[in-house]
């Protein structure tokens, strides 16, 4: 009796192990037939050097081959990365065999056509980056069924349609949605505002329509936000000044309106990038806005904004770029000049556009000399200005752009102005100044 029961465990475990061996050797049939159809897909536009030249029998076992990382007991694959490797076929729907795919990376390449239904197969895929190639189509609905997804680049592709609400109902996990330039029209799904563990959302460089969503105020640990560049319109929601964590806030070129609020400074402590240009926004830049101390780009230009420049900017000491053209701002000899002075504190200023505020009036503060020598360019054309060149211009050595036409500038060009080396832009055309070229 005993024997027969020996017999019967061996032969249990005789079974179980060419089933095993069965299976091993069917993952592995599958996983090498689904690369070598990615491979014949995405090499078909022809090359004189087959980019994937080590993906074949002769080099051993696929998980040797370039791009290809295996992981698990049965050593399946689990991340397919081959960016900037030049591939300009299509994106073969068998990567979707794939099933124990975790990241798929084939960004900086030159594929076309539709992204396969057949990723959504792919239920333990964490990090999708098509990015940068010629993808065409809508976006992949099938895509919300992987909802281990953490990280979805597809920027720099010409999708089309919709932004799917599903995405926000099904990818909660999402931290990384970045759909920017591309050619999505429609509005952006209220449901975005799901996505709570967002830390990135870009949909910038696209077509999109109505009004910013309350809803994305709900993403209380996000940190960069770009909407720009589409057709957005309405007030910005006042939820997203409740985004404490935003580093970067990227809203140019919309329709957007309203007031900027007057305590902005204590709302976002980590600012580093805030993008207002190009919009319809109303009223004056709040003092506040000098409460920003992590601020390296302010562009608030193209809009409607008026009264004066806030005066204690130069508590800006990171900041490296102010864009505040293009409005109807103002200062002349009775005040409003201040905010010059105060930008000397600014030492890593590169870049001061202050041109097409035609209430900008009054002779040019000499201090402006006394900005920081990192300073490349210095707009102020299309200004009322008036006065001359202070002489001691030679000292922003580090200009490259100066531009002071159109505007009232008189008196002769200073000797000094030959002491900027770096300078390879100048304009004074249409202005009052007389004398010699020194």
């Amino acid at each position: 009796m005993a024997r027969c029961s020996s017999l019967s465990v061996l032969l249990l475990l005789t079974v179980s192990t060419s089933m095993s061996v069965s299976t091993f050797m069917a993952t592995h049939v599958g996983d090498e037939a689904a690369l070598l159809a990615f491979k014949a897909a995405a090499i078909s536009g022809g090359y004189r050097d087959d980019p994937l030249a080590s993906w074949n029998g002769s080099t051993g076992r696929y998980c040797s081959w370039e791009g290809v990382r295996c992981g698990g007991r049965d050593q399946q694959v689990v991340a397919l990365s081959l960016p900037s490797h030049g591939l300009t076929g299509v994106l073969s729907s068998a990567v979707g065999n794939l099933s124990s795919l975790r990241t798929l990376n084939l960004s900086f390449n030159r594929f076309s056509g539709d992204i396969p239904a057949s990723l959504g197969r792919l239920h333990g895929l964490h990090a999708l980056d098509l990015s940068h190639n010629a993808f065409s189509g809508q976006f992949p609905i099938n895509l919300t069924s992987c909802i281990n997804l953490k990280a979805i680049h597809l920027r720099f592709n010409q999708l089309q349609g919709c932004v799917p609400s599903e995405i926000g109902d099904k990818l909660t996990g999402l931290r990384v949605l970045s759909l920017e330039n591309n050619n999505f029209t429609g509005v952006i799904p209220e449901s975005l505002g799901n996505l709570t563990a967002l830390r990135a959302l870009s949909l910038a460089f696209n077509h999109l329509h109505g009004n910013i969503p309350s809803s994305l105020g709900d993403i209380t640990g996000i940190q960069y936000l770009a909407l720009s560049f589409n057709s957005l319109s309405g007030e910005l929601p006042f939820s997203l000044y409740n985004l404490s964590s935003l580093q970067e806030l990227q809203l140019q070129k919309n329709m957007l309106h309203g007031r900027i609020p007057a305590d902005v400074g204590s709302r976002f402590p980590s600012m580093r990038t805030l993008g207002f240009s190009g919009n319809q926004l109303t009223g004056s830049i709040p003092d506040s806005v000098s409460n920003l101390t992590t601020l390296q780009h302010l562009g608030l230009d193209d809009n409607r904004l008026s009264g004066h420049v806030p005066r204690t900017l130069g508590r800006l000491h990171a900041l490296r770029h102010l864009d505040i053209n293009s409005n109807m701002l103002e200062a002349d000899d009775r005040g409003g000049w201040e905010f010059i002075n105060s930008l000397s504190n600014c030492s890593q200023l590169q870049r001061l556009f202050l041109y097409d505020n035609a209430a900008f009036r009054g002779e040019l503060p000499s201090s402006i000399v006394n900005l920081s020598t990192t300073l490349q360019s210095l707009c102020l054309d299309g200004t009322g200005i008036s006065g001359s060149i202070p002489s001691d211009i030679g000292n922003l050595v580090g200009l490259q752009l100066l531009n002071v036409e159109h505007t009232s500038i008189s008196g002769v060009i200073p000797e000094s102005i030959g002491n900027l080396g770096n300078l390879t832009d100048l304009y004074l055309s249409n202005t009052n100044l007389s004398g010699q070229i020194p």
